[in-house]
């Protein structure tokens, strides 16, 4: 008796599945489902004040403040910072995905950067990630003395103190800086260009300061001119 080979097809037979079969291969499916880790686009992909911007060359530096304009998104940046970095920037520290790019510089004079968001992945929220948690800004002012101000450092985290005076100048050997306001609050190494803020107000970012061990003072550049100088509006 001969045998004969059936053909091979370059096609799968589609399985026909019984009603009782199809519903517990069903029931297996969204076990499996919900047990697979999440996807990658399914985390976090959000930049908040506070949060560390990778430059394509130089120093990485924090972002200050989150702002609107026209409706695009910008962050808020210490002009020293960003003076001496690339003008790519990345949301991650091995640069792999570009968040935006350098737009303007104020520094020396002032000492504040406007940076141009343009991932369209990720969302730009009115928030500064501060310690554990983070805090909703929903505004900006003009510091005033005595007025209390916190500020969100890299290296020390959340400290809150009193603003001791207005008006003040450093000198930098790139130029001076003017319209800066002090506080009694310390700040050491890798604080520098955090956001400073009084409940739910910015109020300006960290320019340089003392450490916690002498007990030094903070001075920051105000935001409201640097919102003003690049039409920029908070959240």
């Amino acid at each position: 008796m001969n045998l004969r080979r059936a053909p091979l097809t370059p096609h799968p037979i589609p399985l026909r599945l019984t009603p009782v079969a199809a519903v517990l291969a069903a029931a297996l499916l969204a076990v499996l489902t919900a047990l697979a880790p999440p996807a990658a686009a399914a985390e976090d992909q959000a930049v908040r004040g506070g949060d560390m911007l990778y430059s394509s060359t130089g120093p990485s530096c924090p972002v200050g403040f989150n702002a609107g304009r026209g409706g695009e998104r910008y962050a808020l940046m210490q002009g020293r910072c960003v003076d001496a970095a690339g003008p790519v920037w990345y949301a991650d520290a091995a640069r792999t995905v570009e968040v935006g790019r350098t737009e303007a510089v104020n520094f020396p004079g002032g000492d504040f950067a406007l940076i141009r968001y343009t991932h369209p992945g990720f969302t730009y929220p009115g928030e500064l990630a501060a310690g554990p948690g983070v805090v909703q800004i929903t505004g900006a002012a003009q510091p005033s003395v005595g007025q209390q101000v916190c500020h969100a450092g890299r290296t020390t985290g959340v400290h809150c103190g009193r603003v001791v005076s207005v008006n003040d100048t450093v000198g930098y050997p790139e130029g001076v800086v003017f319209g800066l306001f002090r506080s009694g609050v310390c700040v050491e190494p890798g604080d520098g260009a955090g956001p400073a803020f009084s409940g739910g107000t910015a109020l300006g970012l960290i320019v340089s300061g003392g450490s916690c061990s002498s007990g030094g003072a903070t001075f920051y550049q105000p935001v409201v001119p640097a919102l003003q100088a690049y039409g920029l509006t908070l959240p």
